[in-house]
């Protein structure tokens, strides 16, 4: 069942959450356009603090966890501290595990938790071969481990959860979110 809290009038920002794979980047951007808001993805904020390293795996692999936390909440206060603008932030899969990066989220907006069934967010990883942070000799049983950790995560610290339907067209699952996210926002 969907969960929904409205949003306090200081409240400018959106933040969507979820699992690897859930859509956050894609279905932020538009919703986005559909809702009058300005989009961008944390990552892309990090990667620009992160020079020389190319990607936000080559830095979490050089650096670690703890590194790229921190740099997570950095990137995010520094934008925070430079823009008017309401934005939709699409956060990383693991920021559930960032306690500081998630206080700061709730101080300065809404955390919509885009939950995704978990078959079919397996299905959409293994799409791509199996990554890293997956068992390969059972990724099935890996994920699940990780979903499940995750999902009561998000469950617990979001305000809006919406439960979102496997669409074959993306744009068909923008076009529901949207339509959730105006009752509220």
């Amino acid at each position: 069942m969907d969960r929904f809290i409205r949003p306090e009038m200081n409240m400018r920002h959106l933040y969507f959450c979820g699992i690897k794979h859930s859509g956050k980047s894609t279905l932020g951007e538009l919703a986005a356009k559909a809702l009058d808001y300005s989009w961008i993805d944390l990552d892309d904020l990090v990667l620009q603090n992160i020079v020389p390293c190319r990607s936000i795996r080559e830095f979490y692999q050089q650096a670690g966890k703890k590194a790229f936390m921190e740099e997570e909440v950095k990137a995010l206060r520094t934008f925070l501290s430079t823009t008017q603008t309401p934005y939709i932030i699409s956060l990383g899969g693991g920021a559930s595990d960032n306690q500081a990066l998630i206080e700061l989220v709730k101080q300065s907006g809404k955390l919509v938790y885009l939950e995704v069934d978990e078959s079919v967010l397996l299905q959409r990883i293994l799409e791509g071969g199996i990554p890293p942070f997956l068992d390969p000799s059972s990724p099935q049983a890996s994920f699940a481990s990780l979903y499940k950790r995750r999902h009561e995560r998000y469950s617990n610290i979001c305000d809006i959860m919406v439960r979102l339907p496997n669409y074959v067209d993306v744009r068909d699952t923008a076009r529901f979110l949207v339509d959730r996210l105006k009752i509220e926002v």
